[in-house]
């Protein structure tokens, strides 16, 4: 479900939570069955949201996380790895155990059941697929990436 206010757009269902903040250039992901709560920039945000578009988009993974196949058919030991840009954000799929866990490069790990990460994905999609959710993130990458990070370079060196 979207709710878009003047400080904030979010999407919500009953596994996850994902928040925008329109003045802070931050996104909050709340996984709600670890109460966890995540205060993510744009650059790991969006590398953890091309992990999970990617692993929506991967047969081997999501037939497990939709019970296309059963998990507890799989050998123990089967372990499914995917990795996100610059391993910024990971995940390691154990079906046997019907768990996914995501591993992100701040030295966060959580652990997620497989109805837990199939809505953390549902999300994601819907919020990358919004068109103001895509401008505000527009927005702060383009105000980030042409800020002058060099004002004061006219008092240095060239090399």
């Amino acid at each position: 479900m979207k709710t878009n206010t003047h400080e904030e757009i979010s999407f919500t269902n009953c596994h996850a939570g994902i928040y925008l903040s329109k003045s802070e250039g931050a996104v909050a992901v709340d996984f709600k069955s670890s109460e966890i709560v995540l205060y993510l920039n744009t650059s790991l945000y969006q590398s953890l949201a091309w992990l999970l578009y990617t692993a929506s988009e991967t047969k081997e993974i999501m037939d497990y996380i939709t019970w296309t196949i059963d998990p507890k058919s799989t050998n123990k030991k089967t372990l499914i790895e995917l990795h996100g840009p610059e391993h910024a954000a990971c995940l390691i799929c154990s079906p046997s155990h019907e768990r996914i866990q995501l591993n992100l490069e701040i030295g966060v790990s959580i652990d997620l059941k497989f109805s837990d990460f199939k809505g953390l994905v549902e999300l994601v999609l819907e919020a990358q697929s919004d068109l103001e959710w895509r401008r505000q993130l527009l927005q702060w990458a383009l105000t980030n990436d042409t800020s002058d990070n060099h004002k004061d370079s006219k008092d240095r060196k060239a090399i």
